[in-house]
């Protein structure tokens, strides 16, 4: 199911890509969060019948803020980073939340900083210089890639926090918090677009690429609402944190002439996700192997 999760993120990414080819970003994005809204609210009615209507107030805050900061800001910003510098690209940045994460942990939830977050963040800024100054001139790009990563662990913070202070049934409650998240975030994004641009209009046939990458993505995040619940951050961090090895590989395979490949590029994309996966090494040998192997 961890790996599952990676592959659809990954799946998510080539679809976007592919739309942003044909089709406007903004748009996109929009139709976009509105099909993954429409999927949560789908699940979240067949698994939450036990919530009760006062209930709703634990995961409200979550919901809204959620809504707003990952499923809306974001996506967008994530969106506009595939557009410019390619799905490849785009995932290496995006893999910067771990990096995030650790500092963000460290200042608001008072988690320790070691030896390995140290090496992580050397080796996460170290790709990023690569990829800033040596594979890809579009700043805005690079900056769109880790003000994603940065907004991602943020969200990711105070959703595992809600989940384990406020949440009485931690997977539905987060699903249905999820699902009430992405249609705050729909109604958000179409008054920004309306005003933004004062008429939305779209035939659903031009942008069907977004719209499985919304269900793509859907489905991600409902397994890895699973996963949370089943196994430690650590542990579902580490699998999610490879989804950049399938990104390389599918678009390989669907988007080899309009994505980076070069050997500065994949230098890049090595220090980053070593510096990850060295992060999550003890996870290996003290919670994944035991699981995997009793």
């Amino acid at each position: 199911m961890l790996l599952a999760i990676a592959f659809l993120f990954s799946l998510h990414q080539i679809c976007v890509r592919k739309g942003t080819l044909r089709a406007d970003t903004l748009t996109g994005t929009l139709v976009s969060i509105g099909t993954t809204a429409v999927l949560l609210s789908i699940i979240s009615a067949f698994i939450t019948s036990r919530i009760k209507i006062n209930e709703l107030f634990n995961f409200l805050e979550f919901a809204i803020f959620a809504g707003i900061l990952h499923f809306m800001l974001a996506r967008a910003v994530f969106y506009q980073c595939i557009s410019r510098v390619g799905a490849n690209v785009a995932a290496t940045l995006a893999t910067t939340r771990i990096l995030f994460s650790a500092i963000l942990g460290y200042f608001l939830l008072g988690e320790s900083v070691n030896a390995k977050t140290a090496v992580m963040a050397l080796m996460v800024f170290a790709g990023v210089a690569i990829l800033t100054f040596e594979v890809v001139s579009d700043l805005y790009g690079i900056l769109a890639g880790i003000t994603t990563g940065f907004l991602t662990a943020l969200a990711s913070v105070f959703a595992k926090e809600s989940m384990l202070t406020n949440f009485t049934a931690p997977i539905s409650e987060a699903v249905a918090g999820t699902a009430v998240g992405y249609v705050v975030a729909l109604i958000f994004f179409y008054v920004f677009l309306k005003i933004y641009r004062g008429n939305v209009k779209f035939k659903i046939k031009d942008y069907t690429p977004f719209v499985a990458g919304g269900i793509f993505v859907g489905f991600g995040h409902f397994l890895r609402y699973l996963a949370l619940f089943n196994y430690s951050v650590f542990t579902v961090e580490t699998f999610v944190s490879v989804y950049p090895v399938f990104t390389y590989l599918l678009s390989g395979i669907f988007l080899r002439k309009s994505e980076v490949f070069s050997v500065r590029f994949f230098v890049s994309a090595i220090l980053i996700f070593t510096g990850v996966e060295l992060y999550f090494s003890s996870v290996w040998s003290s919670v994944l192997l035991p699981r995997l192997f009793p």
